[in-house]
């Protein structure tokens, strides 16, 4: 047995523990009801041994363990919690001839809460074998006796008042009767606590769904916002100055419709590459971030340097952090006027780091963001497991850190 499965734990809800504790209770006094009458009632005339105290003693343990299930306990203690008891059990039948039969068999039943299946099939193969080898000697013992002896015990059963006798009988009888019952009761108020918990479970799945739509929802306003929100933007300033040029009857709308073709053109593009990529399982993400940097290194007023050198990773985790860097790249093309840009990408032992840094107008990083782009990127990041950093202040440029596990 490894460590580890020395270390799983099982658990159940506090109203079977306490069920358990209480029929567990019900138990005890049932079987310490019989022999406290014998005991007591003088007229049976019977002679107390030191086995019977021995049996006292052995009950008032199992009340405290009783008050001690051990369900968080690891594997060996809960072992020993089943073996301790079904050894006292055993003992019992060795010193005394009391028989708690069915009190081992409730032990026998606490181990279906402590042990694995396998664990409680043994146990209860073993200790059956035990009790019967327990059961057999001490019969073995008593047929041993002189023939004599026998027929002074059986005389001397007869010469007890009949209502004693009847009363030892019915005593008996309702002691099986209510071990019955409890176990029953046991088994019912299980049933019922695992429908309970499985209509529970339900109720967490679909509650569990209904987060996992909102989710998604969430994800495809980040995608619409990221892939088509700045170009759809773009297109309208377009065709409204081209409507403004055409009412003031100048040449120059045709060439703002042509502008608007051209963006229209480009969000068709940009959804059949957010498509593609989703589904590209050999997407190469090293690349895809370079070619986002070609629009600015055709520009002679921004400088731009990149070293991106990042292993496979798994698709869900490339399409996000190409996400985070397009937006941040889009951000630095709309707002900070920038004239450096740096793009750094590289994996340690432990986790992924990208860095995207510019030398432009900066922000204020402690005003709470209102642009939901700033906002995606942190959820996007957060998606796979990772961080995001930011780092600016009001004209000195920005400095955006991600990290993701690997």
């Amino acid at each position: 047995m490894t460590a580890e499965a020395n270390q799983e734990f099982l658990t159940i809800s506090p109203t079977t523990a306490k069920t358990l504790r209480y029929v567990e209770w019900g138990f005890l006094g049932i079987h310490l009801l019989r022999i406290l009458f014998t005991l007591v009632y003088r007229p049976l005339g019977y002679e107390p041994t030191g086995g019977d105290y021995f049996v006292l003693a052995v009950f008032g343990v199992f009340v405290l363990f009783s008050t001690l299930l051990p369900v968080r306990h690891p594997l060996w203690q809960r072992r020993a919690y089943i073996w301790v008891e079904i050894g006292l059990l055993l003992c019992t039948r060795v010193f005394s001839h009391w028989g708690l039969d069915l009190l081992l068999l409730f032990v026998l039943v606490k181990s279906c809460f402590l042990l694995n299946w396998k664990e409680v099939l043994g146990t209860t193969i073993v200790s059956g074998i035990l009790w019967q080898a327990v059961i057999a000697r001490y019969f073995a013992i008593q047929l041993s006796k002189p023939p004599e002896q026998v027929q002074e015990d059986i005389e001397a059963l007869f010469e007890l008042p009949l209502a004693v006798q009847l009363f030892d009988v019915v005593l008996n009888s309702a002691t099986i009767f209510i071990a019955a019952v409890l176990l029953l009761a046991l088994l019912c108020l299980t049933i019922f606590s695992e429908r309970k918990s499985r209509q529970r479970e339900m109720r967490l799945q679909q509650e569990v769904e209904l987060l996992a739509a909102d989710l998604e929802r969430a994800r495809i306003a980040r995608d619409i916002h990221d892939s088509l929100g700045h170009t759809l933007m773009s297109l309208d300033v377009q065709l409204e100055l081209a409507q403004r040029l055409y009412e003031r009857g100048s040449d120059k709308a045709q060439q703002a419709l042509n502008t608007s073709k051209l963006l229209a053109s480009q969000s068709v593009q940009e959804v059949r590459r957010a498509v593609a990529t989703m589904r590209q399982e050999a997407f190469d993400l090293n690349t895809a971030l370079i070619h986002l940097l070609d629009p600015f290194e055709i520009d002679p007023s921004i400088t731009v340097k990149s070293s991106i050198e990042l292993p496979k990773l798994p698709l869900q985790t490339s399409h996000q952090l190409y996400c985070i860097v397009k937006e941040g790249l889009e951000n630095i093309r709309r707002h900070s006027q920038a004239q450096a840009i740096f793009l750094q990408g590289e994996a340690t032992a432990t986790e992924i780091i990208l860095r995207l840094e510019d030398d432009g107008n900066g922000f204020d990083p402690s005003r709470p963001l209102s642009s939901f782009g700033l906002r995606g990127m942190q959820e996007r990041a957060q998606l796979v497991g990772g961080a995001m950093q930011m780092h600016s202040s009001p004209g000195k440029g920005t400095s955006i850190h991600i990290t993701v596990p690997r």
